[in-house]
């Protein structure tokens, strides 16, 4: 059987694909050696927004709030565990009947790529037209000394098994680093996070790293930025040396994460790799690879953000480019979030980013302490921060640290694809009392600069 798509790999990026390739009348084959739903769905998003949930209802719930008394409230970890495993269960077997009624032939096997036309999955070799390489990702180790004793763990490790833990020491303040600390925290565990930058959250608005770190510090997690991981020893417990302000320090714990970012998974060729920069390939307009019919999508691909919806979005694409015909999803605003409490989301650019771009732009910022919702829901200070084009109005980024910024954000992100300006924004009547009120006042700090 010869085959018009064959895609390696079953995460966001690859499901997304086979519907959107079946869908479209191509005879379609999807391989993945593990389970199907990717790092996302297993190893990833859903596994750490289920213990986020619980997080941010245990840190309700054992509050000293007027309204609410809660005696012997403790966290379940074996309750909690096997909560997260049904989710994804669940959420798996959505996807299995999905690709069963669109008539996708699923291959659990190994794969390798023989040449531009061809599969081995398992022992089996599978003819195709093109081929999508849709890999993923896998955790990125650093080379530090004893990086390899006993106790020393990645997310995969920690979003598998929940290991209840007295201290925690996390490497890497990034996205990663930063919801499992808030995680581990609300839980009760001692909490060190450990970032070589001189924020947190470094690929973000500034003032979202220093915002978290404020709210970090207040809640008893203990940060470290422009710091260095030196070495790791193992007696009772591990122990972390670090270089911090020209100075070699300690701390210990049950174990220490490495959350310093990820690692495209590109070993799947039997002939000659692809071109690629900085471990993960370079694709043209068309998401094609060096090699003709070989096209790629989602973390392995140089130059986009390793988000799963951005992964989606990239399949949807790989698979018009294949049929020829024009994209569906324009991936030139792609909102981020971050699910902290409280959370943090962007999309566009910032003022500093658009004076980089030679755009004369202003900002417009509001907090949410005169936010009536933020208030009932005795939120931690948060704000929402705007940025527009001077001459135009036009809204070019928003940064929100706030309750429900990771909905809230897909308002903002639909405005700057649209090319909407501040004053169009304005004249959208927001409901009374909402969240999304924060943004308006911020659209209105904009407007008296413009």
């Amino acid at each position: 059987m010869k085959y018009d798509l064959i895609i390696i790999g079953g995460g966001p990026a690859g499901y997304t694909a086979a519907f959107e390739a079946a869908g479209n009348g191509l005879k379609t084959c999807l391989i993945e050696k593990r389970d199907l739903g990717g790092t996302c769905l297993n190893r990833g998003c859903i596994p750490t927004k289920t213990l986020v949930h619980t997080a941010d209802l245990y840190r309700t719930l054992k509050g000293d709030t007027p309204d609410l008394k809660c005696a012997d409230t403790a966290v379940d970890y074996e309750g909690l565990n096997a909560k997260k495993e049904n989710i994804i269960l669940q959420l798996r077997g959505g996807i299995e009947k999905m690709l069963k009624a669109g008539k996708i032939d699923v291959v659990h096997a190994k794969a390798t790529v023989k040449d531009a036309h061809t599969v081995r999955a398992g022992e089996e070799l599978l003819e195709t037209e093109n081929i999508l390489l849709c890999t993923g990702s896998e955790p990125a180790m650093i080379p530090i000394s004893g990086i390899e004793c006993e106790g020393v763990i990645t997310s995969d490790d920690i979003l598998r098994d929940l290991p209840q833990m007295e201290e925690l020491v996390i490497i890497g303040g990034g996205v990663i680093g930063c919801e499992i600390a808030g995680i581990y925290e609300a839980f009760g565990t001692k909490v060190t996070v450990i970032e070589a930058m001189d924020i947190l959250l470094p690929g973000m608005d500034s003032e979202a790293g220093r915002s978290l770190a404020m709210v970090f510090k207040k809640r008893g997690i203990d940060v470290h930025c422009k710091t260095k991981a030196v070495s790791i020893s193992k007696d009772e417990k591990l122990t972390l040396a670090y270089e911090e302000k020209g100075e070699t320090k300690t701390v210990s714990a049950d174990h220490i994460l490495i959350a310093a970012g990820r690692k495209a998974v590109t070993d799947v060729f039997e002939c000659e790799a692809p071109s690629m920069e900085r471990g993960r390939f370079t694709v043209n307009e068309r998401f094609e690879t060096s090699i003709s019919h070989i096209y790629a999508a989602g973390d392995i691909v140089y130059g986009y953000p390793q988000l799963a919806h951005t992964a989606m979005a990239m399949a949807v694409n790989a698979v018009c480019a294949i049929r020829n015909v024009p994209f569906k999803r324009d991936l030139s605003v792609v909102p981020s979030g971050v699910y902290t409490c409280p959370e943090i989301a962007s999309a566009g650019i910032s003022e500093k980013e658009a004076a980089e771009k030679g755009m004369q732009a202003i900002s417009g910022k509001a907090n949410t302490l005169a936010n009536a919702r933020s208030l009932i829901a005795e939120s931690e200070r948060g704000f929402i921060k705007v940025t527009a084009e001077k001459e135009t109005g036009k809204l070019l980024g928003t940064v929100m640290m706030c309750e429900r910024a990771t909905d809230l954000i897909q308002e903002a992100a639909l405005a700057i694809e649209r090319g909407m300006t501040v004053s169009e924004l304005l004249q959208v009547i927001h409901g009374h009392p909402t969240f999304s009120e924060v943004f308006v006042s911020a659209l209105e700090a904009a407007e008296k600069k413009i």
